[in-house]
């Protein structure tokens, strides 16, 4: 597609995208591995860290193959598919198998920069509208097994699962072409933010500081991720995913 999306957009066809065709190409292959994955977990992946948008901590569950353009190297080594579809397309900077659970729902949030697109690849999905599905802006739709769902993540959205059975994705998110020129800057703003937010999950008092307390710390936090960056990309990354 040459033409530059239009990000006022909720969802966009996959049929436009070179990475989402390969991806479906690719789907059969990419349920296994990450229901092997699974299954050496136990079926118990991380709790997503920040849980504003959760009634409970757990309700959602992740595990992270790449995350804003650095490389998980315990995970992706696990899953050789994936490995390849990121090595095919490095504008996709993060990949995740995630997890609703059963009985539970994300509340409505937007996401971290409305520089990229975000998807969804059905793998176990335990029903569809009105039981479990996902909205964005004023648009519901259903997940659907081998299904990909692209939306606009800076859009308020929210998802539910009403069911007695969990649901799985392959989540990843796309650079949009407007913004690959600055994908390094973009990635590692992104990753400042989260690791500020991760602060003040952990340390309370972190939260209660003044507004411009937390942009010195966000922009330390950036100098920081600029001078390890080489050595992430080539290493992957250095906390826990």
């Amino acid at each position: 597609r040459s033409s530059v999306p239009d990000i006022s957009e909720n969802f966009y066809n996959p049929n436009d995208y070179i990475w989402a065709k390969d991806v479906l190409l690719r789907k059969d292959q990419i349920a296994r591995e990450l229901e092997g994955f699974i299954e050496e977990k136990q079926g118990k992946l991380n709790a997503h860290f920040y849980g504003n948008e959760l009634e409970s901590k757990q309700d959602w569950q992740t595990q992270s193959f790449k995350t804003w353009d650095i490389e998980v190297p315990i995970n992706l080594n696990e899953c050789s598919e994936i490995k390849s579809f990121l090595a095919a397309h490095p504008m996709v900077i993060s990949a995740s198998v995630n997890i609703l659970k059963a009985n539970s729902k994300i509340k409505v949030h937007r996401g971290d920069t409305n520089a990229i697109f975000r998807c969804h690849l059905g793998l176990v999905i335990p029903s569809e509208i009105p039981e479990c599905g996902f909205s964005v802006g004023d648009e519901h739709r259903s997940w659907k097994t081998g299904e990909l769902l692209i939306f606009n993540d800076a859009s308020e959205h929210y998802a539910w699962n009403n069911t007695d059975k969990d649901r799985i994705i392959f989540l990843f998110d796309v650079m949009l072409p407007q913004f690959i020129s600055g994908q390094k800057s973009v990635c590692i703003n992104v990753r400042a933010f989260l690791l500020l937010q991760y602060l003040s999950t952990k340390m309370k008092w972190v939260k209660k500081m003044p507004k411009f307390i937390h942009r010195i710390i966000h922009f330390s936090i950036k100098v920081f991720l600029y001078i390890i960056y080489s050595y992430q990309m080539k290493n992957g990354v250095i906390l826990k995913h």
